[in-house]
């Protein structure tokens, strides 16, 4: 059978049923939207804020959308083994989307919230993607990076796996050739210029607090 091709607009949002985007940033994002992708209830929150999706993505037990009232196009995904966003994620790379930005993937169930980290960890190398949350920007990294930021913005690192080394400069507090464990070591600390450098030998979520 051959795939249906779709068409994209950028920016593609995938948008998650978590909290919806209310911080100034993230509701930056929503409205500048191209295209907009739902996993299943997030297309209930979405419509009910005015807007509707191109297309929703999830085994459909979130939403209370049914037949005639579902607008764009509603692709069921019945395996139970991955998450709603692990298969919305895996639909974007099958349909070639080289880049998404996440929204509404925190700020209700903590275990959601983690999951979804664990889930940009994921697929990076795979997808280029940022999660904006109403709190953060949040990105994954592995390698050499410089990243940029805003002077006195608050920056976590968080690794997801262990690090071997991982070097940081242009912080407040930097490492140098060191190794870093999934823990909070490397929380709370903050750009003393409007960007960093980053080198790690493994994957680490870099979180970029909103300043306000």
């Amino acid at each position: 059978m051959t795939q249906k091709r779709y068409s994209f607009n950028d920016p593609v949002i995938v948008l998650a049923n978590g909290s919806f985007p209310s911080h100034p940033i993230a509701k930056k994002y929503l409205n500048k939207s191209g295209t907009i992708i739902c996993t299943d209830g997030a297309a209930d929150k979405l419509i009910g804020s005015g807007r509707n999706p191109d297309i929703v993505i999830g085994d459909f037990d979130s939403t209370s959308i049914k037949g005639k009232d579902r607008t764009g196009k509603w692709i069921k995904t019945p395996d139970q083994n991955k998450t709603d966003l692990e298969k919305t994620i895996e639909w974007c790379i099958m349909n070639n989307i080289k880049k998404i930005v996440l929204l509404g993937s925190a700020g209700k169930r903590e275990d959601h919230t983690i999951g979804n980290l664990f889930t940009l960890a994921k697929y990076h190398g795979e997808i280029q993607c940022e999660m904006i949350t109403n709190h953060a920007r949040i990105i994954c990294v592995s390698g050499e990076n410089y990243i940029f930021a805003d002077t006195n913005q608050n920056i976590s690192i968080i690794a997801t796996e262990l690090i071997e080394s991982i070097t940081l400069d242009g912080l407040q507090y930097n490492m140098k050739n060191e190794s870093l464990s999934p823990s909070a070591r490397a929380i709370s600390n903050k750009a003393i210029s409007d960007k960093f450098y980053l080198e790690s030998t493994g994957k680490v979520l870099v979180f970029l607090n909103h300043i306000s």
